[in-house]
């Protein structure tokens, strides 16, 4: 396209306002549309869907249209799960990458740097198909072995290369709109695990490299910590970027341990708002900085969260989350209100929502009674089903359908109220001028 005269572009500006100058008459690429993207997937577990659930405002030509609800983990974006040893951690990071695969024909990539993954056990957890296993490129791709940096950094830019390149094939309609009423067009999710950050090495060794030897014979130390954190910092720089563009969403499992003082006569630095004061997670704050969401899983000891099959029908446990850190809603924990109940079933359903909102229900007293037996209550506390039992609350709800719906309707009422809600106050900015209200008569 033809370049136009300075002399002629500055007499067609002489009268623009201050972004058409800004953007030399509509040829700047800085001052472009917006095209930042409001789009969220479900996990499957209702109760994060909701801890991290928001609300926009949807407007065509200044006009309102609707409120829309994004509910889960964010397209493209990168998320970590934190906890202590045996808080179901790994069970629910397969869970989550399974659910938003299958739902959204997208698929996985998961690193097993722990190398202790058991293929059937990700299989009985995620309840996929062999086929997303089987093939030359399986949709479910597991990988153990020594797993570096470089090869993280490596196999997600081939990942977003391979998006971009085919980009107009990939892309698709996802049947919601942005907030201009735009219809929102995304590539397919590509959920990359990671189990955990603290087993991905800085660097992988060649049996052909001369110093193989003498490099693997070293002993690890302070300084190679601190290589290793200065190393995640700079994958995460490179590659958040091109996880955005490319519908990558990142998970990593970071285990917690003690952050020890320097001194014994100061506490250590806290490292997160909502942990304790001596937590730390591997990978540190590059970690908490960089990630969208950072979940926070607790496995409860008490013996009222051990779950037995004589005594309850299962084996399993209870998992306290808290979501430590959302950028789409509001964080904190269980101090703050913020905590939340999930139960496991480790032998079957891993993740055990119904029960888990069981628990939830009867915290927000919209159930009456005790695992003997539980009525659903009204908002005005009527009892609105039959009596169903924690034991056999499955068997109930197959039996009687309705029950199972109004249920789940009380549910949605109370998980909804976890929702970050849009404001519609657009125009009635007022920034607080001190010297403005003191003049006033």
């Amino acid at each position: 396209m033809a370049q136009k005269k300075p002399s002629v572009l500055m007499e067609e500006l002489k009268n623009a306002d201050l972004m058409t100058i800004l953007s030399g008459g509509g040829t700047s690429k800085v001052f472009e549309k917006n095209d930042m993207i409001d789009y969220s997937y479900s996990t499957g577990i209702p109760i994060i869907d909701s801890a991290l659930a928001y609300e926009i405002i949807v407007k065509d030509n200044g006009q309102f249209v609707k409120r829309r609800i994004c509910k889960g983990i964010q397209a493209g974006s990168f998320n970590v799960l934190t906890g202590n040893t045996q808080s179901y951690k790994s069970t629910i990071l397969l869970q989550m990458e399974a659910n938003i695969a299958f739902s959204n024909d997208g698929n996985v990539v998961h690193y097993d740097a722990e190398n202790r993954l058991v293929v059937q056990r990700v299989k009985n957890l995620t309840k996929l198909n062999d086929d997303w296993f089987d093939g030359d490129f399986p949709r479910f791709k597991l990988r153990c072995g020594a797993i570096g940096y470089d090869t993280l950094q490596s196999d997600i830019t081939e990942i977003y290369y391979n998006k971009m390149k085919h980009k107009d094939l990939l892309l698709r309609d996802t049947g919601e709109v942005d907030h201009l009423n735009r219809p929102i067009m995304l590539m397919p999710p590509t959920i990359v695990g990671v189990d955990s950050i603290s087993d991905v090495i800085a660097k992988e060794y060649s049996i052909n490299d001369k110093n193989f030897l003498s490099d693997m014979g070293e002993l690890r130390n302070n300084a190679d910590g601190m290589r290793n954190a200065k190393t995640l910092r700079g994958l995460l720089t490179d590659i958040l970027p091109m996880m955005k563009e490319a519908n990558i969403i990142l998970f990593v499992i970071a285990h917690k341990g003690s952050n020890a003082a320097m001194s014994a006569f100061q506490q250590p630095a806290k490292q997160f708002q909502y942990g304790k004061h001596d937590e730390k997670i591997s990978g540190g704050k590059a970690l908490e900085y960089g990630c969208s969401a950072l979940l926070n899983l607790t496995a409860e000891i008490s013996a009222e969260s051990r779950y037995t099959i004589e005594k309850d029908g299962f084996a399993g446990n209870t998992v306290l989350f808290e979501p430590i850190k959302a950028s789409t809603n509001e964080s904190g924990n269980d101090k703050t209100g913020l905590g939340f109940e999930i139960v496991i079933d480790k032998r079957g359903r891993g993740v055990d929502n119904v029960r888990s909102l069981i628990l939830f229900l009867n915290s927000k007293n919209r159930l009456k009674g005790n695992k003997a037996g539980y009525y659903v209550l009204d908002n005005e506390g009527n009892t609105i089903t039959e009596k169903f039992t924690w034991k056999n609350v499955y068997e109930f709800f197959e039996k009687d359908p309705v029950a199972y719906k109004k249920f789940m309707i009380t549910a949605k009422e109370e998980l909804d109220k976890l929702l970050a809600t849009a404001t519609n106050d657009a125009g009635t900015i007022n920034p607080m001028d001190l010297d403005k209200i003191c003049e006033m008569e």
